[in-house]
């Protein structure tokens, strides 16, 4: 069995059973910037080990033409009878043809929804800056609303919207903590990442790793926002403040503070995980991370003798 077959075995199991076992391993948020590398290295893992074994098998193909024996031998593992493996040219154009459409499509179906959102979340952005009035605080707009809301947007520049029923409903403290863990979120370039993940699990919806872990790692990231932020301001400031803003989710491409995972994430910030605890967690979610990591490499070593 050759070292492509084992990277394509390899992506999909990841693919498929990684999921339940990574969400139990970071569904509590106990180390969420781990957690998120965690989730990360699964998918990266994924589309480069599919990548790999593309390439191994239409590097040969175009090189040896369509009885480059990996091909072969990849065909016979398939249970293509010994006599048929050897792809004709016909064959081989087909093959081809048909792996680089696929890898195109979905290519430029993820680039597509980027790019959509990107823009959806600039003219957000630059809607909120035209009928708002900016803060004292840099990038704040204070938008009318009825409902209590506050939730950031990236656009050139970015934006945190904080409706007036938000700012009417939180004390001092409590509004200086949500607005710290929006900028959380526009320093860390989380709407970025969440784009990409967002655009992936659209174009692969069939494949529970990146329909998982889009929802796993939005989480996350509200985890690791809310830690910076209650560092800074206290965790009690910024429950409360999470609590008063808990309502209906932000626009398309927004983050915002109360929007997910609220009950839990309050919990978390209330009651901490010990110190022993969350080393704990922190080594064995490294050592989830180096498995994915060296798995392949252990399998192309293998191969190689």
């Amino acid at each position: 069995m050759t070292g492509t077959v084992y990277l394509l075995l390899y992506g999909a199991g990841v693919a498929w059973l990684a999921p339940s076992p990574l969400a139990r391993l970071t569904r509590r948020g106990t180390n969420p910037r781990f957690g998120v590398a965690a989730w990360l290295t699964a998918m990266a893992g994924v589309v480069l080990a599919w990548i790999a074994a593309m390439i191994v098998v239409v590097v040969p193909l175009l090189s040896g033409g369509p009885t480059a024996s990996v091909v072969v031998l990849c065909l016979e593992l398939l249970g293509v009878p010994e006599r048929r493996a050897t792809l004709g040219s016909p064959g081989a154009v087909a093959l081809l043809t048909v792996a680089l459409a696929i890898s195109s499509v979905v290519a430029f179906g993820v680039a597509r929804t980027v790019r959509g959102l990107r823009t959806s979340s600039a003219e957000h952005a630059d809607a909120a800056r035209m009928v708002g009035t900016p803060a004292a605080a840099a990038g704040v707009v204070v938008v009318c609303g009825e409902r209590p809301a506050a939730y950031c947007v990236v656009g050139r520049p970015h934006a945190i919207v904080v409706t007036t029923a938000a700012v009417a409903a939180l004390d001092g403290p409590q509004l200086d903590a949500v607005l710290a863990h929006e900028n959380a979120h526009i320093a860390g370039r989380h709407h970025q990442l969440l784009m990409v993940l967002r655009a992936l699990a659209a174009r692969l919806a069939y494949v529970p790793l990146f329909t998982r872990g889009a929802g796993a790692v939005a989480e996350l990231l509200e985890m690791c926002a809310d830690d910076r932020a209650a560092r800074r301001h206290g965790p009690r400031s910024l429950v409360a403040g999470m609590l008063a803003l808990a309502a209906p989710p932000p626009p398309a491409g927004g983050l915002a503070v109360a929007a997910t995972a609220t009950a839990a994430r309050a919990h978390r910030l209330l009651v901490p995980a010990r110190p022993s605890t969350r080393w704990c967690h922190r080594v064995a979610t490294s050592a989830v991370i180096a498995a994915m990591i060296a798995a392949p490499v252990v399998v192309n070593v293998l191969c190689h003798h």
